[in-house]
C-alpha cells in the first residue's frame, strides 16, 4: 500500500523552492542592472575616449599628417572607429608600404607606418625629389630623409626612370653605396646609355638594361686597378678601362695603365 503524504508536510519544501527561484530571478535582474549601470558610467567617462595617438616609422611625411589622415582625434569615442578603415585611409598616402593600427593601454592608439625605401634622389633644376622602391616619386619640397642613395640626373623619361629603378634594386649593397650619381644620356638613340660617378673616384659607362649584372664585377675590376690612376670603366659592350689622362687629356705625366678586359659571359 502506497504511503500517503500529507499536503501540510510538503508546504515547507514548496515554499523553499519558490523562495530560491525568486532569489535567482532577483539576482539575475540585479546583475543586469549593475552591468547596464557600469556600461553607462564607462561610456560617459574619460576611459571610453581616445587618450594619446602615437605614430612610429614616419620619415617621408610628418607624424601630424598621418594623425590627420587617420581621422582619429583625442577625446573621441574609443570604440567608434574601425581599425581596418583607418589602415585603408593611411595606405592611400603616397610612399606608404604597410600600416598597423592598434589599441594600447586601454585608451591609447598606436599607428606603425612602414614606408617604401628611397632608391635614389632625382635632381631637376637644383631641386631634389625622391624615387621610392615601388617606383613612386615625391615632388621637391617634401621632407627628405638622410638616405645613402645616388642622385639621378636627366631622367625625364618615365620608362627609363622605371627601368633604372629596377636595376638599382638588383645591385649588391656594397656596390650600391659606392654610386654617387647617375646621368642619363639624352642624346643616345637607344635611350639606354648612362654615365655613373662612383664615390671611390672611378667613372663608369654602362647601359640601363645590363647595369646590375655588369656592376657585379665592379669590385673585382677596381681591385685590379688599385694603386693606378683613376679613369673610366666602360661596361656598355665589353668591359675595358681608360685612364682619365687618356680620356680627357693628361693633367700630369703618369705611367700608362694596361686596360682591364673582361668579355661578357
Amino acid at each position: 500500500m502506497d504511503k500517503v503524504i500529507d499536503i501540510e508536510d510538503r508546504i515547507p519544501s514548496m515554499r523553499e523552492k519558490r523562495r530560491r527561484k525568486t532569489n535567482k530571478k532577483f539576482l539575475f535582474m540585479l546583475m543586469i542592472f549593475v552591468v547596464a549601470l557600469l556600461a553607462i558610467l564607462y561610456f560617459q567617462s574619460a576611459l571610453s575616449k581616445i587618450g594619446d595617438i602615437s605614430v612610429k616609422g614616419a620619415v617621408l611625411h610628418e607624424s601630424s599628417l598621418y594623425k590627420e589622415r587617420s581621422g582619429l582625434t583625442t577625446a573621441a569615442p574609443l570604440w567608434s572607429f574601425s581599425i581596418a578603415n583607418v589602415e585603408e585611409r593611411l595606405m592611400a598616402i603616397n610612399g606608404v608600404e604597410e600600416v598597423a593600427v592598434s589599441r594600447k593601454w586601454l585608451r591609447d592608439i598606436e599607428i606603425v607606418i612602414t614606408e617604401w625605401d628611397t632608391v635614389a634622389y632625382l635632381e631637376e633644376a637644383g631641386q631634389y625629389s625622391l624615387l621610392l622602391e615601388n617606383g613612386d616619386t615625391f615632388p621637391a619640397g617634401v621632407l627628405l630623409p638622410e638616405a645613402e642613395a645616388p642622385i639621378l640626373n636627366n631622367f625625364t623619361n618615365a620608362d627609363s626612370l622605371k627601368r633604372m629603378s629596377t636595376q638599382l634594386l638588383k645591385v649588391e649593397n656594397d656596390v650600391y653605396h659606392l654610386i654617387s650619381e647617375i646621368i642619363f644620356d639624352e642624346s643616345a638613340e637607344d635611350e639606354e646609355s648612362i654615365t655613373v660617378y662612383m664615390i671611390d673616384g672611378f667613372e663608369v659607362r654602362a647601359i640601363i638594361s645590363t647595369f646590375a649584372e655588369r656592376m657585379a664585377f665592379y669590385p673585382e675590376i677596381t681591385a685590379q686597378l688599385k694603386g693606378h690612376e683613376k679613369g673610366v670603366i666602360d661596361m656598355e659592350v665589353g668591359t675595358f678601362f681608360v685612364p682619365f689622362s687618356k680620356m680627357y687629356g693628361p693633367v700630369d705625366e703618369e705611367e700608362e695603365v694596361d686596360p682591364v678586359d673582361e668579355e661578357d659571359e
